[in-house]
Order: structure tokens, then C-alpha cells, then sequence
């Protein structure tokens, strides 16, 4: 059974190259969380259960990091069109 999760595990790593930043995050988070729910739970029900929540909280990170840098390059923007607002008045 771990070895089953190693091997997963394994191949997220190797085929990460491949991915988007939203499934990296999702494989990560089904990875740690098949791995914590097999640890815990003891069985495979467990980490099936440890990997559609870690799956959920991947997801749920990726969603907050890219709306974090979404603000984050609005209020960049922003600043630089009051910037060129302020120079086309001084003009």
C-alpha cells in the first residue's frame, strides 16, 4: 500500500514538468493527502478519502494564490495609470 503511494507520488513528480501551476497544486495536495489518510486510516478508504481532501485543498490554494496575484498586478496597474495620469497633466 505505501508502496502504491510512493509510486504515485513518483510519477506526480516526474510528470510535473507537463502540468500547470493548478495541477501541480491539486497532485500535490491528492499526494499528501492519500499519504496522511493511509497513515492515518490504515486502509485504502482512507487515503481515498486523505486524497479528494488533499485534491480540494490544492485547489482551494491554487484559487487563493492566483487571486492574490491577481490583486497584486491590479493595484501594480493602478498605480502606474495614476503615474501616467499625473504626467499627461504636468504636460
Amino acid at each position: 500500500m505505501y508502496l502504491a503511494g510512493a509510486a504515485l507520488g513518483l510519477a506526480i513528480l516526474t510528470g510535473g514538468c507537463t502540468m500547470n501551476d493548478t495541477q501541480q497544486r491539486v497532485g500535490s495536495g491528492s499526494v499528501i493527502g492519500a499519504l496522511g489518510g493511509a497513515l492515518l486510516g490504515g486502509s485504502r478508504e482512507g487515503a481515498a478519502i486523505g486524497a479528494a481532501v488533499g485534491a480540494a485543498g490544492g485547489y482551494i490554494v491554487d484559487q487563493r494564490s492566483k487571486r492574490s496575484d491577481t490583486a497584486s498586478e491590479n493595484a501594480r496597474l493602478r498605480a502606474e495609470n495614476e503615474q501616467l495620469r499625473q504626467e499627461a497633466d504636468g504636460i
